[in-house]
């Protein structure tokens, strides 16, 4: 072959090569314009997950979204109401087993074989109003972040105290506090770094699928699942963060959330105790607490979990009057009551306040031997299985 020949042939080879480089994007580039999956677990909320719809609906981004709804059995007629109001919205359907782990690991088993690369997920809780930019906002923040878990900042709605939306070991304090958290956020370029996203608004990339799994929901079937997966993702090399680009209304009904709330105000007997340590409604579930804990936090897995049994330990009745403890405000009223605040101050008496250091003393005491005894339990226990085995 002619030399100029063969240099028209490779230059043709090139040029079409050139030209297949140039049309495919680079790996980790959209495929074409980002979706954000919107999934929405509810059950017997009707009222809440139509104000929810309304405002999803609402969104700057809404012609990039698509919307699904877990209904995990509800019989108030949220299937009807989806079906009239919002005919656009996707409805997987449950049988009211599901809870909340359960359902949002049905969706995204559902829709996983629609994601592209570059989509997004949204899990957004039913008593959660977002404002008309807020899925914009955090899909912006997450892509300038690596493509990072993000979630807004979040008020309740009746008192427009913050709520945490993430954890990070110490993060309490300032995730509950919207001066300490803006403050913090004003020193990391509006963000604030968290190990764990909650499910009340958070965004993620769908490769953290890849990476993660889907939510556990045989090991956390409602309170935890959401924290699992990210500690789960976070070992892959994903990061979260707490966001002030946008922000969330949260209308809790706290009796419907979980049993805690209600438990948490004032002594209890001893079945009500119990239920609050066995309930799949309670944070406080000890069984689905130490499967957790020792899942991601070995090392301290039995101290973790005996202080959250402690909690519902110190609510029975004997315990807690000894201890003279008050019952907790709940989330959304004043602290101090205003008709507390008008009643005449009494003057303490004598005997009062003896009773009251005592109290006082005795609070640690309990804690220090409740701890003792699990300790003795768990050495006990060891040494059956070290004897047995020998």
């Amino acid at each position: 072959m002619a030399p100029w020949r063969r240099l028209t042939v490779y230059a043709t080879k090139h040029y079409r090569r050139g030209a297949e480089l140039a049309a495919k994007p680079p790996l980790g580039c959209p495929i074409s314009v980002p979706k954000v999956h919107v999934i929405i677990p509810t059950h017997n909320r009707q009222a809440l997950v139509d104000a929810c719809l309304a405002r999803i609906f609402a969104q700057t981004a809404i012609d990039t979204m698509t919307i699904t709804v877990v209904d995990d059995g509800s019989t108030d007629g949220t299937a009807g109401m989806l079906a009239e109001k919002f005919p656009a919205v996707r409805v997987l359907q449950g049988d009211g087993t599901l809870w909340w782990t359960g359902a949002v690991a049905k969706a995204l088993d559902t829709l996983r074989p629609d994601f592209a690369r570059g989509d997004f997920f949204l899990l957004v809780n039913d008593d959660t109003l977002l404002c008309s930019g807020a899925v914009a906002a955090l899909a912006h923040v997450s892509e300038v972040n690596g493509r990072a878990g993000v979630a807004p900042v979040a008020v309740d709605a009746a008192s427009g105290r913050a709520i945490s939306t993430g954890w990070a070991p110490g993060s309490g304090p300032i995730l509950n506090d919207l001066d300490r958290l803006h403050a913090a956020m004003a020193e990391q370029n509006g963000l604030f770094e968290v190990k764990t996203l909650f499910g009340r608004c958070s965004l993620f990339p769908v490769e953290i699928l890849d990476r993660a799994g889907n939510y556990d929901a045989a090991a956390f079937p409602h309170y935890y699942g959401d924290a699992d997966f990210c500690l789960r993702a976070g070992k892959g090399g994903f990061r979260f963060f707490v966001t002030d680009a946008t922000e969330i209304e949260v209308v809790e009904e706290q009796a419907a959330t979980g049993v805690h709330f209600t438990f948490r105000q004032g002594p209890q007997g001893l079945a009500a105790v119990l239920e609050n340590m066995t309930s799949i409604r309670s944070i406080e579930n000890v069984p689905i607490t130490w499967r957790y804990m020792r899942r991601h936090f070995r090392g301290r897995a039995g101290a973790n979990t005996a202080s959250i049994a402690w909690r519902s330990l110190r609510q029975w009745r004997p315990i807690y009057n000894a201890l003279g403890l008050a019952p907790l405000p709940q989330r959304g009223t004043p602290a101090q009551p205003q008709a507390a605040a008008s009643r005449p101050q009494q003057t303490a008496t004598p005997f009062k306040r003896l009773v009251r250091a005592i109290r006082k003393l005795l609070a640690p005491l309990f804690e220090v031997l409740f701890f003792l005894c699990y300790y003795i339990a768990r050495a006990a226990y060891r040494l059956v299985r070290w004897a047995r085995r020998t």
